[in-house]
């Protein structure tokens, strides 16, 4: 008798105890696995984006979402087309005009789902797992399953690690002739994981964008340039896109191609991903950036020079013509 009402009181105290906390007894009889929902907005199936808005459209919404072991995501298909929810790496924003596939890597496929409907999947493993539509190459999100707890900040920080407030953050150029507005997603920036580098360019001091303007975009890593390309901007803005392969102290560089002496320059971290799902991820991913792609062997740059070269050109030589007409005439 006197050992039932010990235990009788044990029960009543711990009743007792999660009653009295906020989150009542929900957290006594809590699921631990739990549903997280994941639309396909209307209009997904359409390449076309203004990344003037500094992010990058929401292909599937939301585009990056946090989750635990054993919690299970649903897609809906909000479209009026049918979709694949497909782990690996998409085509980014150019497939539409290179006609990239992107590369599947097996871990899940939801096949074909028509508008209305739905599909779920369970992840039983930490990890980062980007994935893309099949079908629309360029529609790509990222499911971040919680492993181990790490000291990996959840948003952007500068070159010492502290919390950078407001991005896209801006930046004068040294020579105050342009300033950059950058961010990137995702905001933690972790290796063997894509990344992308959303760019707004202003001419200074009309602070005015700059359209079709030539840059350089050069990532410094640990104090070693391990990646640089040039772009054009459309309508003052592009985009890049990076993976990682190692930590340590990063230097975003952005320049003038016409005077690379004209700069605008970041600082941040990578950090060293402690669950990469594809080790193997790393480099320059399929180019995102919002310029017109490479014609044969012409570079867009020069492509844009030509152009400008010809619209110039011909109304010249049309005045030079008409002026040797009437030479001979006269």
């Amino acid at each position: 008798m006197k050992n039932l009402t010990i235990f009788t009181m044990t029960i009543l105290f711990i009743l007792f105890f999660y009653i009295s906390n906020e989150n009542g007894l929900a957290v006594l009889f809590a699921q631990t696995n739990e549903e997280k929902i994941v639309t396909i907005p209307k209009g997904s199936a359409n390449p076309e984006v203004d990344i003037t808005k500094f992010t990058l459209k929401q292909w599937y919404k939301p585009a990056v979402i946090t989750i635990n072991v054993n919690d299970t995501v649903k897609w809906i298909n909000d479209d009026t087309e049918p979709h694949t929810v497909t782990s690996g790496l998409g085509g980014g924003l150019a497939s539409a005009a290179t006609n990239s596939k992107g590369k599947p890597n097996g871990f899940f496929d939801s096949g074909l789902f028509k508008p209305g409907d739905s599909w779920s999947f369970k992840f039983n493993k930490s990890g980062t797992f980007n994935y893309f539509c099949t079908i629309h190459p360029w529609m790509e999100g990222i499911v971040n399953v919680k492993g181990e707890n790490t000291n990996i900040p959840p948003y952007a920080v500068n070159k010492n690690g502290n919390r950078i407030d407001k991005i896209p953050s801006y930046v004068l150029s040294n020579d105050k002739k342009f300033e950059t507005g950058l961010s990137w997603s995702p905001l933690s920036i972790k290796t063997n994981e894509p990344i992308n580098f959303i760019i707004d360019f202003f001419e200074m001091p009309k602070n005015t964008k700059l359209h079709l303007w030539p840059y350089n975009f050069i990532l410094i890593q640990n104090g070693k340039e391990i990646y640089r390309t040039n772009g054009i901007t459309q309508i003052g803005a592009s985009v890049e896109k990076y993976a990682f392969s190692t930590p340590g102290n990063l230097t975003i560089k952005i320049e003038s191609t016409q005077d690379p002496r004209s700069f605008s320059q970041y600082g941040t971290i990578v950090y060293d991903n402690p669950n990469p799902t594809s080790p193997n991820i790393s480099g320059n991913i399929q180019n995102t950036q919002a310029k017109s792609p490479s014609f044969g062997f012409i570079n867009t740059l020069t492509l844009v020079y030509s152009v400008y070269a010809i619209i110039i050109g011909i109304p010249i030589f049309l005045v030079v013509f008409v002026i040797l007409i009437k030479k001979r005439i006269i």
